[in-house]
């Protein structure tokens, strides 16, 4: 059952990155949002994506490559905005 409701999780996680996603595609606005920590978040994002691929936990990958798409259109959108 644990299982199970990790999957939620991983829905849930990425999700809570969303408005921060709309806050500089949909509204253009990019001041204060730092574009090193979110390349970070970015960065760790995809070392424990390929954690996730090379373990084999589909859990991990689930959220990790959502999490990854996320971030890392944040910081494009943070570096196209500007």
């Amino acid at each position: 059952m644990f299982d199970k409701a990790m999957y939620v999780l991983a829905l849930i996680a990425p999700a809570m990155t969303i408005p921060q996603l709309l806050e500089v595609w949909e509204h253009h606005k990019s001041a204060g949002v730092s574009v090193a920590t979110w390349g970070a978040y970015t960065f760790v994002t995809f070392l424990w994506l390929t954690y996730g691929i090379l373990h084999k936990e589909k859990q991990l990958i689930l959220v990790n490559c959502l999490l990854f798409l996320l971030d890392g259109s944040i910081v494009i959108g943070v570096l196209f905005f500007r």
